[in-house]
């Protein structure tokens, strides 16, 4: 059996979550959910997308640098 829990959080923070999960295809939910267990547990079977993020990132300042010397 599963049980409900409600928790506010600061718009930009949701925001923020959200966009992560689009990007990783997960649900706020499967999300929030695998956080948990990993600040209980101290490890968990979840992919939080950190390497997806870095190499956004990384591409990213790429561009930028890019369109800098351009």
């Amino acid at each position: 059996m599963s049980r409900t829990v409600s928790s506010r959080i600061p718009t930009e923070l949701h925001e923020e979550l959200r966009e992560r999960c689009n990007l990783l295809g997960e649900s706020i939910s499967d999300f929030v959910k695998a956080a948990i267990e990993f600040a209980i547990n101290g490890s968990v079977d979840f992919d939080f997308g950190d390497e997806l993020m870095d190499e956004l990132e990384e591409n990213k300042k790429q561009l930028e640098k890019h369109q800098k010397i351009n």
